[in-house]
This record gives C-alpha cells, structure tokens and sequence, in this order.
C-alpha cells in the first residue's frame, strides 16, 4: 500500500511501539523493571494491528529479565521487530537497574538502557498507483544508538514509573534524504493500585501517560480484576488528549483510539499465557478487524517469598 508506506518515511509524530499488554512486560518502556519479579523471567509478545489492512503494523518481542547476585541489581535483554509496510526496525538493548529496599516490602528502582536501532526501507514492498522503478528499487538503511532511562516504585498496595526512550533521537539525521522514519523521544508517566477486594478477588486500576511534544498526548486507562490469584480479566480505553500547545496538530482530531478487552492466565506458578483484543473506534474500523495480541511469560523459578507480589505489578 503506496500511501500507507510512504506516510511510515515522513511520519514525525508519536511512533513508539505499542502494546496492549505492556502491564506485563514492563521491560519494553522502563529499563528500572529488570530484576522487578525477583526471579528470572521470559516474555514473548506477537501484535498484528489492524487487521485486513494492507501494510498494517505487526511486532515481535523478547526479553528476559532477572536479578543479579542479592537483591539490589537487576540485569535484562530485550529484542523487538516491528513491520510497518515497507519499513521495519529493529532493537536490540541491555538493561541495569538498581534497587533500593525501602523496609520490607517498598522498592525504588533506577534503569538505565543502552543498545542499537536499525531501520531499513524495503522498495520491493511498495505498490504504486503507477510504476515508478526508481520507488521499487529503493533500498535504505540506518543503524544508530539507543538508549533508555527510567525510574520505577512499588509497595504493597502502589506502583509508579517514569521512563524516557530514544534519547539519542535529537542526534539523527534531519537531511531530507534521509528516507527511514525519524525516531522522537517519548515519555511515559505510570501509576496503579492492587486493592484486595475480598479472598478471592483483587482489584488493579492503572493509568499510563505517553508523550513525544509531537502530538496529541496519548492516555491508556486500564482496570483489571485479579481471580484467585491465576486469572486476570481487563479493560483498556486508548484515548488522547491536548496537555501542550502544539500548532501542527490538526483541528478536529477523534480522542478515542480504541477500547481493549484482556485476559491473562496464570497456567502454574511458572507460566502466564495472555491475550488483547483491540477495537478501533476512529475510522480505521471500517478497513480492519481489530487488533490482535498473545502474550506468554514464564519464571525459571518460584518467586522469592519476600517479593511484593511482584506478578501483580
């Protein structure tokens, strides 16, 4: 799809990878979640957005985190592809994280995230209205730096985070030749709660911030109810809103992105398997079926018994 790849080479707003389950996989957003499970842990995400369409986003992830000899450091390793149309990135980062235990049960965590991104440009799958075989033999890529940082507390009953990625974005090329899309950095203010409501039943509503300066500012607004401690059931609302004052941004632009159903289930103490679906509430839902999102994580050990019920965070 012409159009749709040749937004991806211009595009210059909010183009962080997103995640629906990204409450389970914090790692992707804030380098201070390695060690956070206090055991050693594996994610695996696949995403294919907007499905039907033509060029749609479709992103693969890995990581692994766990902590390091004691408590207070924490190590993990990310991997994450994105398809978009004819670009595609690739990023592969290491993480620290260092820990300070506040009392028994209370954690402040500081990451910092370092490793490389490459973007590359494919001509072979662009499709024009009409042949053009300078497009279809258009090959291009980049590979550069990246860095991350962050900051991450929880308790018993309260979490919060703040995280920055692609702080070196202001450093990349603004030659207009440059053909692969141009990384902004992006920020990510998060909090929530674990309320026992009963036995059986835990309550966990959770809000998260993402902001580039570039765009609208985008609000996730999540509420999950936790079933004896192995099923979770969940709703998320995308949405937008003007914080800043920016003068690029159009008149007129639909708040609402899309409305997510979730569902996480915890198959033994080691293994989580989970699933998002997304429905588009702008146009986009008259061109696609949603979006889809399975998710699996597994511990290579029981988590410490002093850990803050590290799972539910």
């Amino acid at each position: 799809m012409f159009s749709l790849s040749m937004f991806v080479i211009h595009a210059d707003a909010q183009q962080d990878i997103q995640f629906s389950q990204y409450v389970f996989n914090g790692l992707i957003l804030n380098p201070a979640y390695a060690g956070y499970k206090e055991v050693t842990n594996l994610n695996l995400v696949y995403r294919t957005q907007w499905t039907g369409l033509q060029g749609a986003p479709q992103t693969i992830s890995a990581s692994i985190d766990g902590l390091l000899h004691g408590e207070k450091m924490g190590l993990g390793f990310a991997v994450t592809e994105d398809q978009l149309g004819a670009q595609s990135s690739l990023n592969a980062d290491i993480s620290y994280s260092y820990r300070l235990l506040l009392g028994n049960y209370a954690r402040l965590c500081f990451g910092i995230a370092g490793g490389v991104n490459q973007f590359t440009i494919d001509g072979t799958k662009l499709t024009t209205i009409n042949s053009d075989r300078a497009l279809s033999n258009l090959q291009s890529s980049t590979l550069g730096p990246d860095m991350k940082a962050g900051i991450f507390y929880t308790d018993e009953h309260y979490y919060g985070a703040l995280s920055v990625t692609d702080l070196f974005a202001a450093y990349r090329s603004t030659d207009p030749s440059y053909l692969v899309i141009r990384r902004n950095r992006h920020y990510y203010l998060q909090t929530g709660a674990l309320i026992n409501l009963n036995e059986n039943i835990r309550l966990k509503p959770s809000i998260i911030f993402k902001e580039d300066f570039h765009g609208p500012t985008n609000v996730d607004l999540n509420t999950f109810l936790l079933f004896s401690d192995r099923l979770w059931l969940g709703m998320s609302y995308q949405s937008s809103m003007k914080i800043f004052q920016n003068a690029r941004l159009q008149h007129g632009l639909v708040s609402t992105d899309a409305i997510s159903a979730l569902v996480e289930y915890y198959v033994n103490e080691r293994l989580r398997i989970g699933y998002s679906f997304d429905y588009s509430t702008t146009n986009l839902r008259n061109v696609s079926s949603g979006s889809h999102e399975i998710s699996i994580g597994y511990s290579f050990q029981p988590r410490l018994t002093n850990a803050v019920c590290p799972r539910f965070f």
